[in-house]
């Protein structure tokens, strides 16, 4: 049996403003970092709102993308701190999977596990002709999204799910508009609710618990 592979997703960077993430509980420090668990959230108001790149360690450090996503090294930065706030909080306790839309979903899978020795774990047909594969780089899982409907070109980072400890109190405090009420997910075992457009982030998130 292969070794795990070691490599793990510290970083993903996003673009927009900074006020729909802090109105819903995730709070920048002033470089703009925000920890969720073991990854790093950056923020990037020069971009357009979207989940833009990720970094990566144990990769090669030429690394530059992977099947057209934007990708890195990444490095021993310090821990990032977040701005002091008495607000209210997500209090994340990990980043659970981010998904990669491709419409070839082989190709991603090969380049990704050739970049990061990660194999393909297993894929599941989610029905609708939608396809998808599973890596996994550290505790984050990484989710290959195909479908027919998709046009041809490079995979794109998507979005990602986080879990939480507490998503029933999540969901009262910002409201149906905000945040879907919470519901059974795939997962046996466990719930998952979905940021609405009203929260204004620009990158589907979603939060998922256990039951």
């Amino acid at each position: 049996m292969p070794a795990p592979s070691a490599a793990r997703v510290c970083e993903l960077a996003i673009g927009g403003a900074p006020t729909g993430w802090e109105a819903i509980g995730i709070h920048f420090s002033n470089e703009n970092r925000c920890l969720l668990a073991d990854v790093s959230l950056r923020i990037d108001s020069t971009l357009a709102p979207g989940l833009h790149a990720w970094s990566i360690s144990e990769i090669d450090a030429s690394t530059t993308q992977i099947d057209g996503i934007t990708t890195s090294l990444a490095t021993n930065a310090a821990t990032p701190q977040a701005t002091p706030n008495s607000g209210f909080g997500l209090h994340v306790v990990g980043v659970d999977h981010v998904v990669i839309n491709t419409p070839n979903l082989q190709r991603t899978s090969d380049a990704l596990a050739q970049l990061t020795g990660a194999p393909l774990k297993r894929t599941r047909d989610a029905g609708n002709g939608v396809t998808q594969g599973f890596h996994k780089l550290g505790s984050v899982v990484v989710e290959l999204v195909t479908m027919p409907s998709m046009p041809e070109g490079p995979a794109s980072l998507w979005g990602f799910v986080l879990n939480v400890q507490d998503l029933d109190g999540i969901a009262a405090h910002l409201g149906p508009d905000v945040l879907s009420p919470p519901k059974p997910a795939v997962q046996p075992g466990r719930r998952i609710a979905t940021f609405r457009s009203a929260a204004a982030l620009g990158v589907p998130v979603a939060l998922m618990c256990d039951n």
